[in-house]
């Protein structure tokens, strides 16, 4: 048996609606919630990006909170992520998509069914492969309904408003004759009596957080780690950016789900500081600009470990390890860098450092050289971003963000 809490996370307030399925079929349990509302809508932006989500918040779950069980919640967040989640942790990591097209397949009678989902999960055909490994006789036909979640988010369930917004969108479904819908956001049940009035009482509507819950439940059963029978199962509700979370929302959404009033906090997650390591490599002497690099990056609000100028490529890395940096970042101005950089990738490798950015910038060579042609070479020598002389700092730090804290 096992105290540990559950960790569930979503884009945003739409996976209340697995949670609620799951304190449902396990009441003694503990679990934290986490909804990213300062990124959401996750359905837009690129996989790459949601995958980088996924890995920093199931990271946090894991790692810092502990979790025995992730949830994702989020679909899209689901399709970018889950593999990768698996592999990096040994413990149960369950996602929507393959839980509601097993319970479509069970439902439909004439083999037609419908996705309605974010413009990622339409994108990824993630539905379609999971409908027809279940059965390849299925129809699939998918929809994209990017309205539907700001509607969720901001409290609006059943409104004129929706129900138009729900029949432009399913009108292509209603026209492709599906008998079962499969609603791939986890916002989407919130809208559940729009959309059902739309598509008409005939049309079976499916959602998979039960089968999500249940399959949740058998998981722990089987390893062991459910809750003591006298647990009182507690939750912890949290959002990215709680500026973002519509009071609109809170008023009618939770009770909606019966969960009552909920009371969230702000995670720092995508807050903390991240550490940089600062310096000129090799014989170099220029300083001024290495102090003003610096001065920048921690009013950008970053943590700097300056090792100064003349710095060898063990020192960049030691310090790295000491600080548990995220980045290095290297100057050279004197035009031998690509004798002192050459090597450093591999020796960050060694290390363990495989994961840390590698930034480079100044007068890397000696002599007039075609600069796209100098970036390649830095490029395939290991390096993630190269600056070309006169590169302004604010370049640097809206790079380092972008690759720190996975974008805007």
């Amino acid at each position: 048996m096992s105290k540990k809490p559950i960790g569930i996370f979503d884009s945003g307030v739409g996976g209340l609606t697995i949670a609620s399925e799951i304190i449902k079929a396990m009441p003694r349990e503990n679990f934290i919630y986490l909804g990213d509302t300062q990124h959401n809508p996750y359905g837009p932006r690129p996989m790459s990006q949601v995958r980088c989500y996924v890995d920093f918040i199931s990271r946090y779950l894991a790692e810092e909170r502990e979790c025995k069980a992730i949830v994702i919640a989020c679909n899209t967040a689901a399709i970018a992520g889950k593999e990768m989640v698996r592999e990096k942790y040994d413990i149960p990591v369950l996602g929507p998509v393959g839980a509601g097209a097993r319970a479509a397949v069970q439902a439909t009678r004439n083999g037609r069914i419908g996705v309605v989902a974010t413009e990622g999960t339409i994108k990824s055909g993630a539905y379609r492969e999971a409908v027809l490994d279940a059965d390849e006789k299925m129809k699939v036909f998918g929809v994209m309904a990017p309205r539907f979640v700001p509607l969720v988010e901001s409290g609006e369930f059943s409104s004129d408003q929706v129900r138009e917004v729900a029949q432009e969108y399913l009108q292509e479904l209603i026209d492709a004759e599906v008998d079962t819908l499969i609603l791939g956001c986890t916002h989407y049940p919130y809208l559940t009596e729009a959309i059902q009035e739309v598509m008409g009482e005939e049309v079976s509507v499916v959602f998979p957080g039960e089968a999500i819950a249940l399959e949740l439940k058998e998981k722990l059963e089987a390893r062991g780690e459910t809750a003591p029978v006298d647990n009182k199962g507690e939750g912890e509700f949290l959002v990215s950016e709680l500026e973002s979370l519509s009071e609109d929302f809170l008023k009618t959404g939770p009770q909606t789900l019966g969960l009552g009033e909920l009371n969230f906090s702000e995670s720092d997650i995508f807050h903390r500081s991240k550490t940089v390591v600062l310096g000129v490599i090799g014989a170099d002497v220029h300083a001024v600009g290495n102090r003003i690099l610096e001065y920048a990056l921690e009013e950008a609000g970053f943590k700097v470990a300056n090792i100064g100028v003349m710095a060898s490529q063990q020192e960049f890395i030691d310090a790295a390890m000491e600080t548990g940096a995220e980045a290095i970042l290297v100057s050279s101005l004197y035009g031998h860098g690509e004798m002192d950089c050459r090597g450093l990738k591999e020796k960050c490798v060694e290390m363990g450092l495989e994961d840390v950015f590698l930034y480079v910038g100044g007068n890397l060579v000696i002599g007039k050289q075609s600069w796209p042609e100098v970036r390649e070479k830095f490029k395939n020598m290991g390096f993630d971003r190269v600056y070309p002389p006169g590169t302004t700092p604010e370049e640097a730090i809206n790079d380092l963000r972008r690759d720190l804290y996975c974008g805007d």
